[in-house]
Parts: structure tokens; C-alpha cells; sequence
């Protein structure tokens, strides 16, 4: 029996693997042309097919996956595509996004007869090059194991939270988390050396106790000898999903979204200074205003 045919649209630094390992599990993959070819020649090389436009794209495939910048972006896809969206369609966001985006998104769908989940990841590029990601999704219950087997492509641990949206929500949870430790591990790292602290000391210590991460493990044994591409996430990026955030935050424990509202706006200001496609672990670095 044919696998569903998957349409792909932001074959990135994530997405590229993602579509990637749909195509190794034996789907027909469609990109979305884009004038940066580096991430798509590989996969056309492999069988994927192009498309030249997103209306195209979708007119050809049973499941369509998104991978894109922010939820704005989602939501103009969406307008764009809906109109054309035919009975049956699933269409799965791995973008870190809104959840009230999801949400309206899927109620969207479901008057179409048409399906959405969200479904954003964890783990950086090569987890997704390797189908090593987890994917934390939000849709109905009875949707649940057919997203299941389709992020299970790119997928070693998958996640429902709950209806659509609450994938996203739970990202953003992860990633206040995720990314408020990179600041932090920043911040203390920059003063172990103005300090007279030993940095690698403060590390193994680290490793020792409570500050233990899989942050702490990703960022600093590369930026203590100079390397600032261990977590390869953007600053502007982080700022994004901080803001989200903190909107959820202001939304669910009102007054105690400052937090994430200080990191996002921090991360914002480095990404107006033009460091927006700088790596946040360029915050290790000394040598960086």
C-alpha cells in the first residue's frame, strides 16, 4: 500500500532533515521552490519533487507539513491555502507558533473536513537529519495515532498534550525553560572570567549538582574552548518564542510573566543590533559586547 503523498513547505536547517526522513520512510515529498537552493538540491537529488507554488504544493499532496518562521507566517499560509483545502487533508505545523493559532487553525480545518495538528520539536538539526526529534503535538484524541505515524518518521519520543494548540503550548513552556538557562548559563559564564573564576572548574562543578542540563551540556564544553555553535538556534529566533511566552504566561498566571517578558525583550534588543542570525550561544562569548 502507497504512503501518504507529504507536501513540505520551509525546508530549513530543521525542516530539511524532517522532509528528509519522510522521504527515507518511502512518502512522495513535494518541496515549496525557494531561491535557496543548498537545503532542497539534496532531497530533489533523492526523489523529492518541486513545486512552484504553495496552492500547487498542496493540490498534490494528502499531508502537508510547515516548518516556517513564526505564526504570522503560518496564519498567511493559511489564508492562502484554505480556499483550496479539500476533505481528508491532514496539515501538521512544526513551526514554534501561537497556540491560539493552532486553535483557530483546527476549528478552520475541521469545517473544511480537513485535519490540523500542531506538532512542534525538540532537538536541534541533526536530530532531525538522524529521525531523532521528539514532536510534542496537540489535536483530538481520535486524530492522535495518524499524526503519530507521520512525525514518527522524524520522531523518537512523540507527545499528545491535548487538543490542537496545547503542542504549541507546551513548546513554549519548554522553551521559557530552555532558553531562560542559555541566558543565564551566559551570564554567569561571562562573569567567571571577569571573576577570576575557573570556567571549566564552574562547568564540572555544574555537572556535579542542581545546574545540571542538557542545556548546560550542549552550550558550554564547546564555548569554553572557543566554539559558539553548540546549540545552533538563532537569537532572533529565541527572542520570538520568549515573546510567546510570555504572552502565554500573561495569559495563564497573570503577573508573573516578567520573567520571560525581561528575557524576550533582551534577546530583542541583541536581534535590533543585528545579531538576530547569530547563534545564542554566541552569548558566550567574551569578545561580544
Amino acid at each position: 500500500m502507497s504512503l501518504p503523498a507529504v507536501g513540505f513547505i520551509g525546508v530549513g536547517m530543521m525542516g530539511a532533515g524532517m522532509a528528509g526522513c519522510l522521504l527515507s520512510a518511502g512518502h512522495p515529498v513535494t518541496l515549496l521552490a525557494h531561491r535557496n537552493r543548498a537545503p532542497l538540491t539534496p532531497l530533489l537529488d533523492r526523489g523529492a519533487r518541486e513545486a512552484p507554488d504553495a496552492v500547487t504544493l498542496l493540490d498534490g499532496c494528502d499531508v502537508l507539513f510547515t516548518c516556517l518562521p513564526d505564526a504570522e507566517a503560518v496564519a498567511g499560509l493559511a489564508d492562502t491555502l484554505l480556499p483550496h483545502t479539500r476533505p481528508g487533508q491532514i496539515w501538521i505545523d512544526t513551526t514554534t507558533s501561537r497556540p491560539e493559532t493552532s486553535a483557530t487553525l483546527a476549528h478552520r480545518l475541521d469545517a473544511a473536513g480537513a485535519v490540523f495538528s500542531d506538532a512542534p520539536v525538540t532537538g536541534g538539526p541533526k536530530q532531525a537529519q538522524d529521525g531523532a526529534l521528539t514532536s510534542l503535538v496537540g489535536c483530538a484524541a481520535a486524530q492522535f495515532d495518524t499524526i503519530a505515524s507521520l512525525v514518527g518518521t522524524y520522531s523518537t519520543a512523540i507527545r499528545r498534550f491535548g487538543d490542537a494548540g496545547t503542542g504549541h503550548a507546551a513548546k513554549l513552556l519548554n522553551n521559557l525553560v530552555t532558553q531562560g538557562t542559555m541566558v543565564l548559563l551566559s551570564d554567569a559564564f561571562q562573569a567567571a572570567g571577569r571573576l577570576g573564576v575557573d570556567p571549566r572548574a564552574l562547568y564540572e562543578v555544574m555537572m556535579t549538582g542542581a545546574a545540571r542540563s542538557g542545556t548546560l551540556q550542549k552550550a558550554v564544553p564547546p564555548a569554553l574552548d572557543g566554539d559558539y555553535t553548540g546549540a545552533r538556534f538563532s537569537i532572533s529566533n529565541a527572542a520570538k518564542d520568549l515573546g510567546y511566552a510570555e504572552a502565554l504566561l500573561a495569559d495563564a498566571l497573570p503577573g508573573r510573566a516578567d520573567v520571560a517578558g525581561a528575557l524576550a525583550a533582551r534577546l530583542g534588543a541583541l536581534a535590533a543590533q543585528g545579531r538576530g542570525a547569530e547563534f545564542v550561544t554566541t552569548l558566550f562569548d567574551p569578545n561580544r559586547p
